[in-house]
């Protein structure tokens, strides 16, 4: 006879773990490989990777022109390298990657830095990154709410899964807090006269209290840890903008001497560089936002390596 017993919080520990994800997401174990293997009550994050990376690093590298060329080169490794699988899903990523690359070109009218809108008269639809600064910093913070918010309600549903009520209603309170803060800095920014918050300061008002209760003395310092991380965002711009700038100088720099060919030259070897900066800088900064910022909010490491039973010939 066959007896189901109830899963007790002390067994979850115990319960082994195997990551299987879909087709478009299994070339992501790459990164998620890099961290422990999740616990049974904690999430799997190669999903998540898979989603926000290749968006994050569109939204930083953001042109057309090495979008394409990242294609090309994906694409290539693709072709020719059939029996390395490691190679193979980071050309897969790499593709994804470029894109997203693309998609934000067109947002922000780039190809090669200004060569687009010079060339071949393209407009951004979003925003110039060269110069619309603070409308960047606003859009990378946005993500921030966007994201870290995100991380908080996955850790709000992991507390629910481990019957913890009370560090569930500490990730409410806090995504609350954080989403009453993001309306608040909107509505002082909206024109004279904006919208009446004086209900979202009421509300304000309540959820503190209760977040030193669901979380004790040092709530705040986790609130403040969190507003921290959303800052941290800001470095999509920073990182894109440093981009920009390097397109242009090569561009410049290109047209500034009188002999074409060795313009040219110059340029393609800035070009180059960027590009290379484009892939390795993207890479480190949207990883970094994925493991401090938004796994710190769930992910929960610890879980044990699921190894089938198997048996072995004997000769």
């Amino acid at each position: 006879d066959l007896e189901e017993l109830a899963l007790l919080a002390e067994d979850l520990d115990r319960v082994p773990v195997l990551l299987r994800n879909p087709r478009y997401f299994a070339p992501f174990e790459l990164f998620s490989r890099l961290l422990p293997l999740p616990g049974y009550a904690s999430f799997d994050p190669t999903p998540f990777i898979g989603i926000f990376f290749p968006l994050f690093f569109g939204m930083i590298l953001g042109d057309m022109g090495y979008g394409i060329l990242l294609l090309g080169i994906a694409l290539l490794l693709l072709w020719r390298v059939k029996k390395r699988p490691m190679v193979r899903d980071a050309a897969r990523i790499l593709g994804v990657c470029s894109v997203y690359t693309l998609i934000f070109g067109g947002l922000y009218g780039e190809a090669f830095g200004e060569l687009g809108q010079r060339w071949l008269g393209m407009e951004p639809l979003l925003f110039d990154r060269g110069k619309a600064i603070l409308p960047m910093i606003y859009f990378a913070l946005s993500v921030g709410v966007v994201h870290v918010s995100l991380g908080l309600l996955f850790g709000f549903a992991a507390a629910l899964r481990k019957k913890s009520r009370r560090e569930a209603l500490f990730k409410a309170l806090n995504i609350g807090i954080i989403l009453g803060l993001a309306g608040f800095a909107i509505a002082l920014a909206m024109p004279s006269p904006g919208p009446d918050f004086r209900p979202l300061l009421v509300t304000m008002a309540v959820a503190v209290p209760l977040l030193f209760v669901a979380g004790g003395l040092l709530a705040p310092l986790e609130l403040l840890k969190s507003i921290g991380n959303i800052i941290s965002y800001v470095r999509i711009m920073a990182i894109g903008l440093t981009s920009v700038l390097l397109a242009y100088v090569a561009n410049r720099l290109g047209g500034m001497g009188g002999d074409i060919l060795a313009g040219g030259v110059v340029a393609l070897l800035l070009h180059a560089f960027n590009l290379l900066l484009g892939v390795f800088a993207p890479t480190v900064h949207a990883l970094r936002l994925h493991y401090v910022e938004f796994f710190s909010k769930f992910f929960e490491a610890g879980g044990r390596r699921f190894e089938p039973l198997e048996k072995k010939r004997q000769d």
